[in-house]
């Protein structure tokens, strides 16, 4: 009960400090809801969102991103309405439910798994296998080559056995990013930088 109790202060007093500071527009808490980022980040960690600076430059390969992920029209999506399908013409906006994931193919790339390794290529250049050393050792499969359209990004979480992303739901639009998870705050054992 002490611990319930001092968990809930600490917890209040961190989201007061954060509203205080401008949390509409500057920076804001999340709660990682499923183990599709373990062991970088937990169920139930609590990350700061950093939400300017993608107001000012584009999303970096192996930054962990919070986003909206697209929304499918009925019978293309699961119950939260995330799409079960990467086509893009069966898109009809952004689901209301937030996912956090890894940037891995940027706009213009063309990404795939072989070996259960990660390429990518840049238009004109030579492949290049990533090296994933937060994946900690898990193969990436179900990831067939396509070139990320402008405006896209390949999104996947680091826990890749059960990860539920790109792979499923396609290309994450611009446009539904909300921003960069940069410091973990809670628990405080794994407080840190991401």
């Amino acid at each position: 009960p002490v611990r319930t109790v001092l968990d809930t202060v600490i917890t209040l007093a961190i989201a007061v400090a954060i509203a205080w500071l401008g949390q509409a527009f500057v920076v804001k808490p999340y709660r990682v809801p499923s183990p599709s980022m373990v062991p970088t980040l937990e169920p139930g960690d609590r990350v700061l969102v950093d939400r300017v600076t993608l107001d000012f430059s584009s999303p970096s390969r192996g930054e962990i991103i919070v986003f909206h992920p697209p929304h499918c029209k009925a019978g293309h999506n699961d119950a939260s309405g995330v799409c079960t399908s990467p086509a893009l013409g069966l898109r009809d906006g952004l689901a209301n439910t937030t996912f956090v994931k890894r940037v891995i193919g940027l706009p213009g790339e063309t990404v795939w798994a072989r070996g259960g390794h990660v390429f990518v290529q840049d238009k004109g250049k030579k492949a290049v296998r990533l090296s994933e050393p937060y994946t900690h050792g898990q193969t990436t499969t179900n990831l067939p080559r396509q070139t990320i359209p402008k405006g896209y990004y390949l999104m996947l979480g680091d826990n890749r056995s059960i990860s539920e992303d790109s792979r499923i739901w396609g290309v994450e639009p611009r446009d539904g990013m909300i921003g960069i998870a940069r410091v973990r705050y809670w628990p405080l054992g794994r407080l840190g930088i991401l």
